[in-house]
Order: structure tokens, then C-alpha cells, then sequence
């Protein structure tokens, strides 16, 4: 969003006391949900642009048993590094990992429900091209063994598409790359092969919950070994990658709305709506095209 572009904000609003307000009602909605499941509860974390917890950059080349064992240390709780595709020139410290929480009654909840929040609120009044790191990709339940789980999501980071691209690396742990994928790829396929996972919880774009429940057959189709998530046809992959145009129009739309609305407006925030998808798609695809053939003179 450029300078120029930003609306006015309105008195009422405060980027803290939003955030103040929508983390203690996101994270009582969360935990009113996990109370109803047995399950393990997981953060999963993306640090590829920084680690919540970590105060000095990991050691390169560390194991995953390492990188486990010094995040359990910070966390003091059970870490689990998920592992990159083959070829992806990343360094292992910097793949997502599981951190492993005590139920619903676990602090780290209201912690990594705070920040995610206040990456969501950040990126409505957000100017750099950067953008706003997105840290905390989502709250898991499972029933399954953790390596089980741990294999599972490591095959998902690795892109399948029929499209021509030197990508090989889908970041499904930053929640704007899985949200826009649940759009792109449809929520019913996601939920056919969410299993060993039996929710999905993340914040979206407006910092309202969003949810995926495995479907209840999807145990059945599940291949013995772990697999890419999805295969994306040409014009599916075309919509993803256009995903940071896409996330900034989200993120504008929000903001016109919220800097002019009270705080109350704002923690009642509604998910983003599939209408709301289509429209960031559009203007995306709009802008993408203007961009090559250039503006009129």
C-alpha cells in the first residue's frame, strides 16, 4: 500500500488496542474449541524471515535432532523440525517446524495467538513492499505419532504443478500461502487429505478464525507414503503465484474498513469471504496484466 493510497485513520482506531482485544477473543474461541478434542495441540511455525523465540540465529548446518533440541530448550516444550525438499537451497534452521503444546490450558497459546494477531493488524497499516512476516502458520490437533505427522507435512512442502516454474517449495506453514491454497485448491480437497490431522486452525487475513476438519473418510485414501498435497494444474498455480499481489489487496480492503470503524467493529471482524478471494484474485490478475503491457499513455 503506498502512503498515498492509505486511507485516513479514524481517531477510534489503535493498532494495539485492536490487537489487545482480538487476541483475548481469538484465543478464547480457540481454546473453547480444543476443549472439545483429546488430540495433540501443535503451533506450527514458519521462520524463514524469523523465529518468534530465538534471540541469535540458529547455527547452519545443525541436524534435525539439533535444531529440536535447542528449541525445546527456548520453547520448554517438544519441538519438531519439519524437513525441506529435496534442492531447495534453504538452510534446515529456516524450515517450519511443530512445537508440541500442553492442551488448551497452555500459555503458549495466548502467546502465539497474540502474535499472530499482531501480524494480521501490522499488515492492514503496513508500507513496506516487504511486507509483514507471517510467523505462526496454524493450531493442529492430531491423534497420530508426531512422526508420522512430522513426514506428512514435510511432503507437503514440496510444489507440485504441471506448470513450468524453478519453484519446488510450497510454504503451506505461512497461513496467507495456505489460505490462498484452501481457496485456489478448494476446501473440500484439502479436507479429503488433511488426515493424521484431524483440525487445522489458522488466522486469516481479517485475524478471523478459519478451519479445516479431515474429511471422515479421508483415513481410507490415504497413501502408505507421504505425498505433495495437491498436483496444481496450470491455471491453479498461475493464482498462487500471484499470491503477494493478491495478499496486499486483502490486506488494503481491510484496512479501508477497520481505519474508519470503531475498535469493536474490529474484533468482530469477519472472515475473509470467497467473494472477497475472487475480487483479490481478479485485481490481481488485472494488475499483473497491466503491469506487462504497460499503462496507457
Amino acid at each position: 500500500m503506498n502512503l498515498s493510497d492509505a486511507p485516513v485513520l479514524a481517531s477510534r482506531f489503535d493498532p494495539r488496542t485492536t490487537a489487545q482485544a482480538l487476541t483475548a477473543r481469538r484465543a478464547a474461541e480457540l481454546r473453547g474449541q480444543w476443549s472439545l478434542s483429546l488430540a495433540a495441540v501443535y503451533v506450527l511455525i514458519d521462520p524463514v524471515l524469523g523465529d518468534p523465540v530465538m534471540t541469535q540465529p540458529l547455527p547452519q548446518g545443525l541436524s534435525l535432532a539439533d535444531l529440536n533440541d535447542h528449541r525445546s530448550q527456548v520453547w520448554g516444550r517438544a519441538s519438531h523440525a519439519l524437513a525441506l525438499p529435496p534442492g531447495v537451497v534453504l538452510d534446515s534452521a529456516l524450515a517450519p517446524y511443530l512445537v508440541e503444546l500442553d492442551a488448551a490450558e497452555d500459555p503458549w497459546l495466548d502467546i502465539t495467538v497474540g502474535w499472530a494477531v499482531q501480524e494480521a493488524v501490522a499488515s492492514w497499516t503496513d508500507t513496506r513492499h516487504e511486507g509483514v512476516p507471517h510467523r505462526v502458520g496454524g493450531w493442529l490437533q492430531s491423534a497420530a505419532p508426531t512422526p508420522e505427522l512430522t513426514r506428512m507435512l514435510s511432503a507437503w512442502l514440496t510444489l507440485s504443478t504441471e506448470a513450468a516454474t524453478t519453484a519446488r517449495y510450497l510454504r503451506v506453514a505461512d497461513r496467507r500461502v495456505w489460505s490462498l491454497m484452501v481457496h485456489v485448491l478448494g476446501a473440500g480437497h484439502v479436507a479429503e487429505r488433511l488426515t493424521p490431522i484431524q483440525h487445522w486452525h489458522w488466522l486469516d487475513a481479517h485475524a478471523a478464525w478459519q478451519g479445516l476438519c479431515a474429511a471422515a473418510h479421508a483415513d481410507a485414501q490415504e497413501p502408505a507414503d507421504p505425498q505433495p498435497l495437491a498436483r496444481f494444474s496450470k491455471a491453479q498455480w498461475a493464482v498462487m503465484a500471484q499470491g503477494p499481489a493478491i495478499h496486499a489487496h486483502i490486506a488494503q480492503h481491510q484496512a479501508r474498513r477497520v481505519m474508519t470503524a470503531d475498535v469493536t467493529v474490529a474484533a468482530q471482524s469477519a472472515p475473509v469471504s470467497d467473494a472477497q478471494w475472487r475480487a483479490a484474485v481478479a485485481h490481481a490478475g488485472l494488475k499483473n496484466k497491466t503491469d506487462q503491457e504497460g499503462r496507457a499513455p
